[in-house]
């Protein structure tokens, strides 16, 4: 076995390799100039970073006329894998797949710096948003990679986002059933996800399931309501469609389908907006916000007399 083997974890010897860690790279012009159109669309959403490859595929589609075929979705996916490498983008304005971790180590390195972080906690004192609120409200997003951009709008609201994404599995769609039985008032639960035939008939599903549940546990079924994406959103905002795939034969036939990513960023957050506004109690909502600001000064006070 050669040296080379010898240095990888399993001991094999490859004679080819991707690169590894943060490599040089010298692209063709085509490629720089697809480089450089990803940083026209990382700059028009800035405020919404990071992106997923798939968002920044359809701006691309959408802006510069990029191919709107899988082939070259993949081309994009290695361009902004080896344009991060070499530094030409940066790493955390793409929005990846995570490892997930469980367990960690926590501590404090002195009796003074617990009592520091009791004090910078204190500034952050509030109460439960969705407190007080004539109804519970969840929002449900198809692609688990979108979850982050949306839950920066909820969570000003108190509105908790779950991936249904991953609500194929009867655990999951027991789970929800289960959180939404429990509750005292009616859940209002808001859809964001791709209008394809799949999409649609794996949400139909969930949601008939769920409502089985809650009513075999006693409890009040939900109300569903379709943020995104509808029939009538396509055809107001001109979004990117596709055909219907040839081996997704869910439910009737669909003359072109949208995923939830060809929504901009800005539209996408401006109908979960409008969407959580609606579904909420605004006047409750400010109401506990008022109560928090009163109650984070008292205990911001009480910890400053900590020093």
């Amino acid at each position: 076995m050669s040296t080379a083997g010898r240095n990888t974890v399993s001991g094999r010897t490859y004679r080819r390799t991707r690169p590894r860690g943060f490599a040089d790279w010298s692209p063709r012009p085509d490629t720089l100039r697809l480089v450089e159109q990803v940083h026209a669309v990382l700059d028009e959403y800035r405020a919404h970073l990071p992106l997923t490859a798939r968002q920044v595929f359809y701006r691309l589609v959408g802006a510069f006329g990029y191919p709107k075929e899988e082939k070259a979705y993949d081309r994009l996916q290695e361009t902004l894998n080896r344009a991060r490498r070499a530094r030409l983008i940066p790493m955390d304005a793409i929005r990846d797949d995570r490892a997930a971790s469980a367990g960690h180590s926590f501590g404090y390195s002195s009796p003074a710096e617990f009592w520091e972080s009791v004090r910078a906690s204190a500034h952050h004192y509030s109460r439960p948003l969705d407190e007080g609120q004539p109804h519970a409200v969840e929002a449900w997003i198809e692609a688990q990679g979108m979850m982050p951009m949306v839950a920066e709008v909820t969570r000003q609201y108190g509105v908790v986002v779950y991936c249904s994404g991953g609500f194929e599995s009867v655990a999951a769609k027991h789970d929800a059933a289960a959180r939404i039985a429990r509750r005292e008032v009616t859940t209002r639960l808001l859809s964001i996800g791709d209008y394809d035939p799949s999409g649609l008939s794996i949400l139909d599903a969930a949601v008939e399931d769920v409502i089985a549940f809650v009513d075999e546990m006693g409890g009040t079924p939900p109300e569903v309501k379709r943020l995104a994406v509808t029939e009538e959103q396509i055809t107001e905002h001109q979004l990117v469609t596709a055909p219907q795939k040839d081996t997704d034969r869910r439910g009737e036939h669909m003359g072109a389908t949208v995923q939830a990513e060809a929504l901009s960023p800005t539209l996408l957050t401006d109908l979960v907006r409008a969407g959580v506004e609606e579904a909420v109690d605004l006047r409750v909502l400010q109401r506990v916000r008022a109560r928090a600001a009163r109650e984070r000064q008292k205990v911001v006070a009480k910890a400053e007399g900590l020093r």
